[in-house]
């Protein structure tokens, strides 16, 4: 895969059924320099959105430092903060959905200051231009004990702050971990959970309307590959109930709190009988306050299935991130997990993830994560992993009306490809569209107009070369327009136009 080293965006006039709202893809191939990089946490925030990325330093190649990005609301980079500039050592933040924010735009994140023995467990909290306000030490071993421990995930609470994870002693395997935190960052306690012989790491926490705690994540139970585990406690950290589920399903947990008191998971399934190890499905799960399923809906089965972040939303439905096939998801499902819609990011060559995902002011989403290269093949790993943010409208388009083209997968790292011009237009668009060499297109491309409602106006086929579209001939009237390039399997590219 390569990428034009850019950063592009898509700002939107409007959207079908969603006035207002706007949609951009972006990549920082550019700032990362050929340093490879990750992103776990977007957040919105007055000006835009800060995201959070785990990347190899300019300085120090072989470690990995903290970058804090700013982006305004139509993708544009507007700054960075790396942290800890000087510094050789190896930096890391969470895993998925890794900060916790409040309305003030206060962004706090738990980092690994350090990847060996020596290292810090360390509470940052930013402001909303991504500067660092305050630090604070949360724990830290002597070297000669070989203690070993990182933090997955932290979650405001009534009390201040949990966070979970595992913790390692010498010559044993794993114990997850869950703490809390006053709101000045002080730990108040910390709790390790499970046996060595399951070696359990927890990945998503979230608060019980009683005050207490749910803790999930994976381990290796007796007899089986891999097994999600869902861990109710009482205030204190004390153990009331844990379940095992998933059925030999690999990496992945999030958990979240319904209205209605009820617990929501989000993870992996696999069937012993299915072809392979890395044939799975996504899964959510409802629970009730003692441990039973109220129910479980299952989707997305393919190869290389995992399930990342999600968040349940005003009305009960969620939005949630995956991976089918290494192709990033992003789908909705019903306040009872039955599927709305699903869409895929793929870019041109290689694969693509998004982890963390969040509802944005204007009624859609945000997401981010990474895309990384099949070829040339990277040994050290330090230079093909590219970040991405990508915002959608409430059905998941970048451009509004992506639903009605008749196409389900999307392209990640084409749009910026695309040139349109005049815009504003009066009667006459021209369009051209120039893929990098290792596009191949599948079928023929053809080009959809559709109004501001979703009617389509306006269909043709299109040639890479530039092409002049004669809207007067259509009778278009003035107005919004959205713009839409595919093929007979994806969706490239597109614009929103404004008619004079």
């Amino acid at each position: 895969m390569i990428l034009k080293r850019s950063i592009i965006g898509v700002a939107l006039a409007g959207s079908i059924g969603a006035l207002g709202q706007g949609g951009f893809i972006v990549h920082f191939d550019d700032l990362q320099d050929g340093r490879s990089g990750r992103s776990v946490s977007v957040r919105e925030v007055p000006s835009g959105f800060l995201v959070f990325c785990s990347q190899f330093s300019q300085q120090f190649p072989t470690k990995s430092h903290i970058y804090v990005r700013r982006i305004d609301p139509q993708g544009v980079h507007e700054g960075e903060h790396e942290f800890i500039v000087g510094l050789d050592r190896g930096f890391d933040i969470g895993y998925i959905d890794a900060v916790a924010s409040n309305a003030s735009g206060l962004v706090t994140a738990v980092v690994d200051e350090g990847r060996d023995f020596a290292s810090r467990k360390r509470l940052y909290r930013f402001d909303q231009f991504g500067d660092t306000l305050e630090t604070r030490l949360i724990m830290t071993f002597p070297v000669e004990d070989s203690i070993s421990q990182a933090i997955r995930q932290v979650r405001p609470v009534s009390i201040g702050y949990a966070f979970c994870g595992f913790y390692d002693l010498p010559q044993q395997r794993s114990k997850a971990m869950l703490g809390v935190m006053d709101p000045m960052g002080d730990t108040l306690w910390v709790k390790r959970y499970g046996t060595p012989i399951e070696a359990p790491v927890a990945l998503g926490v979230a608060e019980y309307t009683d005050g207490g705690f749910l803790l999930t994540g994976y381990g290796t139970p007796p007899g089986n590959f891999n097994m999600s585990f869902l861990i109710r406690t009482d205030a204190s950290g004390n153990e009331i109930w844990r379940r095992n589920y998933g059925n030999n399903a690999s990496v992945g947990g999030a958990v979240r709190i319904a209205a209605d008191g009820g617990i929501i998971t989000w993870s992996e399934y696999r069937d012993p009988t299915w072809p392979n190890w890395y044939w799975q499905q996504m899964m959510l799960t409802k629970w009730n306050a003692t441990g039973n399923v109220v129910w479980q809906k299952r989707s997305h089965y393919n190869n290389y299935v995992n399930t990342y972040d999600f968040e349940i939303l005003p009305d009960g439905s969620m939005i949630a991130t995956g991976t089918a096939l290494l192709e990033a998801v992003l789908a909705k499902f019903s306040p009872t997990g039955d599927s709305l819609w699903s869409r895929s990011f793929t870019p041109t060559h290689g694969g693509s993830y998004l982890y963390d995902v969040q509802p944005t002011s204007d009624g859609g989403f945000v997401a981010t994560g990474e895309t990384f290269k099949y070829d040339p093949i990277d040994t050290q790993f330090q230079t093909n992993q590219i970040i991405w943010v990508v915002k959608t409208d409430s059905l998941g388009c970048v451009v509004p009306g992506c639903q009605n083209v008749g196409v389900h997968e999307y392209a990640l790292d084409l749009n910026e490809h695309l040139s349109v011009w005049p815009n504003p237009v009066n009667d006459r668009i021209n369009l051209t569209f120039t893929p990098p060499p290792e596009f191949t297109a599948t079928g023929k491309l053809r080009v959809v107009l559709l109004d501001a409602t979703g009617k389509q106006v306006l269909e043709a086929s299109f040639a890479p070369s530039t092409e002049q579209f004669n809207l007067s001939a259509v009778g278009l009237a003035p107005g919004v327009y959205h713009l839409h390039l595919s093929d007979a399997k994806k969706w490239l590219a597109g614009r929103t136009i404004v008619k004079e």
